[in-house]
């Protein structure tokens, strides 16, 4: 056992039979407490100066020692797989302090200490040890590419082209012998064999070999290292892959030759190098009629005409002759989708949509079939603006209106009434009823067979007239039209369609019905009904609304939803 007495040099007093004042203080001393002022004075009292230095020193070299594990704790604390779950310094005396230690030194900890620390200290331990057990050597960050690398490693998976950049970047040679069977397959494949075994950068070759696996371009100084250390043999087959990949990116591939002294060769490199052609290129790709390559080379002109069309100018005639002559129908086509409103259709210029928006751009008439075709596909109809309005399509527009002028010609030509009766029909759906007015104004009736006849040219004067919001007249006209011929269900449609304009739902039923009787169908007058509902506001539609639902809830079901 210690003899405090003889420790902190105050043996004159060591006969003294405990507890005394002293062996007190010296037994403070020793479990490391700072003494009060009342004890320093006690040894000043009774004369122990030795004693005090002793005791001074001891605790001043305890105090510094305090201060220097506080100061390496505080900087421990900052340690960033700590920093979170470590909220305060720790105390020397905590478990915690010892944990911050064995951090820093990225040592393992017992499972009551993993509390103190993120499950990113487990994975950088574990990357570290994967790290010693392949032999890498150099000091690598721990980041997701880091551990992907590293992964492979453990798994003998094959390096792709951008680790072993990664590794050629930062020169870690430790992967080298990792790499040596990857690397070697590589060289034979690509007779890239050194034949004094002395490559200048392994590394470097070992990418620029994965590259050419990988299937894609060198850049020049990967070429030019090539050339420098006399990989001829290999030049020629990176040269063959990209010919390949540049006929496949240039849209050539019908070109089966694959000869890195063919011109074709030459000329897509300059496509890829963003160099003009000059007229004999061009010339080359055109006999050999590289529509899709061209595309390439005419890239500035085809975004230009985009924009024009994405701006909504649309194209001019020199600019569609362009386009004809270089194979660039999409671009028309695409114009044409604009401009007719059907941009979300997927057809391709091979489509019969195509045809027909060319030809209706052009004011051709539609065949039958093509007619039947829009109908089909929905686009010979009205469409919604928004809740309230509907409104024709330009199809619709442009494709009646080049009816009413073929029929109006036709009867300029024939006199025949029947052609004007089907002008002033088209010309109203082509939202022209004043050229319907106009062409129908001042018939001599009397002059006029059959009744039927007639009452057609009453009936579509009649619409005409009301379109105009003019529905005086229009009922006279229909009235006429049912005096001249009574089994026509047009006129009687016509006047209930007038009858509900005014609110008098009641008379308007009477001459629907009429109608029905006489062949027409309920769609037409639905029709009817919709494009009177959607112009009404209010308590005036709500009137109409419940007029139809007790009329028919299951028929007029549509209305709850306008």
């Amino acid at each position: 056992m210690i003899n405090l007495y003889e420790k902190y040099k105050a043996t004159q007093y060591q006969d003294l039979s405990p507890p005394n004042p002293l062996n007190f203080i010296l037994t403070k001393a020793e479990l490391g407490k700072n003494l009060t002022s009342s004890e320093w004075q006690w040894l000043e009292q009774h004369n122990l100066p030795h004693t005090i230095d002793v005791i001074y020193f001891q605790e001043k070299y305890r105090n510094e020692l305090n201060r220097k594990v506080r100061n390496e704790l505080i900087q421990l604390k900052n340690n960033k797989y700590v920093y979170f779950s470590v909220h305060e310094i720790p105390d020397i005396d905590s478990e915690a302090a010892l944990v911050l230690y064995k951090v820093n030194a990225q040592e393992r900890l017992l499972n009551t200490e993993t509390r103190f620390v993120g499950q990113g200290y487990l994975k950088f331990l574990d990357f570290n040890d994967s790290k010693q057990r392949n032999g890498i050597l150099e000091d690598i960050p721990f980041d997701e590419k880091a551990v992907s690398v590293l992964s492979k490693l453990e798994q003998k998976i094959q390096f792709s082209v951008d680790e072993i950049e990664w590794i050629y970047k930062h020169s870690y040679l430790s992967f080298l012998s990792a790499l040596k069977n990857q690397f070697s397959a590589l060289q034979h494949k690509y007779h890239a064999v050194a034949k004094n075994d002395s490559i200048s950068n392994d590394l470097l070759l070992c990418s620029i070999l994965q590259k050419l696996e990988e299937k894609k371009h060198l850049n020049e100084s990967e070429f030019q290292y090539l050339k420098e250390n006399g990989f001829d043999e290999t030049i020629n087959i990176v040269q063959q892959i990209e010919f390949v990949g540049l006929k496949q990116k240039y849209q050539a591939t019908q070109i089966q030759e694959d000869n890195v002294s063919s011109h074709l060769y030459k000329v897509l490199k300059k496509l890829e190098a963003d160099i003009s052609l000059p007229e004999q290129d061009i010339n080359y790709l055109i006999k050999r009629k590289l529509s899709e390559t061209l595309k390439f080379v005419y890239k500035k002109q085809i975004d230009s005409l985009k924009q024009k069309i994405n701006s909504g100018h649309g194209l001019r005639p020199d600019d569609v002759a362009w386009c004809n002559q270089n194979n660039c129908e999409d671009i028309i086509f695409s114009w044409l989708k604009k401009d007719y409103e059907v941009e979300h259709r997927k057809d391709t210029p091979e489509s019969r949509l195509y045809t027909i928006l060319k030809k209706l751009e052009a004011s051709q008439r539609l065949t039958d079939e093509e007619v039947i075709w829009l109908q089909a596909e929905r686009l010979l109809k009205t469409r919604l603006k928004d809740r309230d309005y509907s409104v024709p399509t330009r199809i619709f527009i442009t494709h009646h209106t080049l009816e009413a002028k073929f029929h109006e010609s036709e009867f300029q030509r024939t006199k025949n009434h029947w052609s004007l009766a089907s002008a002033s029909a088209h010309w109203r759906k082509a939202e022209r009823p004043e050229h319907s007015l106009k062409l129908t104004e001042n018939l001599n009736l009397k002059q006029i067979k059959p009744a039927k006849l007639r009452a057609a040219l009453l009936t579509t004067r009649g619409g005409a007239l009301r379109d105009c919001d003019r529905r005086k007249e229009a009922e006279v006209c229909a009235l006429g039209a049912i005096d001249h011929f009574q089994d026509s269900h047009n006129p009687y449609t016509l006047m209930g369609a007038l009858c509900y304009d005014k609110k008098d739902y009641e008379a308007g039923d009477k001459w629907f019905e009429e109608a029905v009787k006489r062949g027409a169908k309920f769609d037409e007058q639905d029709a009817e009904i919709k494009r009177i509902l959607r112009k009404m506001k209010g308590q005036d539609r709500k009137e109409l609304i419940d007029h139809l639902l007790k009329k028919d809830p299951h028929r007029f079901a549509w209305a709850k939803k306008l």
